[in-house]
């Protein structure tokens, strides 16, 4: 998600792989609270394929009431260094969009970050720590040990 998308008459550029760990913090911290790392890593049981796992993400964090706060921590609007409490105030701001055509694009920005953010490739071994992809975020093979934060993102 590094295209331009332009919300709220200002222009935003997405996530690259170089998060600063504030950003990749609070971009955690609200998929946590939306139930989305519980879908991620199969710890509710379900084992899903990779694409049942992509709807069912995007639709656990539609339904968190978190879609704006989540994109406001992947967004950075040209010209400004992210912060939270930019974007806190973004996430408001993207609440409270009423054209279409933006909707739509945070829409698609939100499927691209679940696409991007966790590397829905091909899955790796579920046995071997050694044979995970190193592009598949969230993958957690059996013998690997759980992390703090839900995920590991390095």
């Amino acid at each position: 998600m590094t295209e331009t998308i332009t919300l709220d008459g200002r222009k935003f550029a997405g996530i690259s792989q170089a998060l600063t760990a504030n950003q990749d913090d609070y971009i955690l911290a609200h998929l946590r609270l939306a139930g989305a790392l519980e879908i991620l890593s199969d710890v509710d049981g379900v084992q899903r394929t990779k694409e049942k796992r992509a709807e069912e993400l995007l639709t656990q964090i539609l339904l968190s009431g978190r879609t704006h706060s989540i994109l406001a921590g992947c967004l950075t609007e040209e010209g400004k260094v992210w912060t939270r409490k930019e974007a806190d105030a973004n996430a408001l701001r993207f609440a409270a969009i009423t054209d279409h055509v933006e909707k739509k694009a945070m829409r698609g920005a939100i499927v691209g970050f679940v696409v991007d953010f966790f590397g829905f490739g091909e899955p790796s071994s579920e046995s071997s720590p050694k044979s995970s992809s190193p592009t598949e975020k969230g993958r957690r093979t059996k013998s690997a040990a759980r992390s703090t934060s839900g995920i590991s993102r390095h």
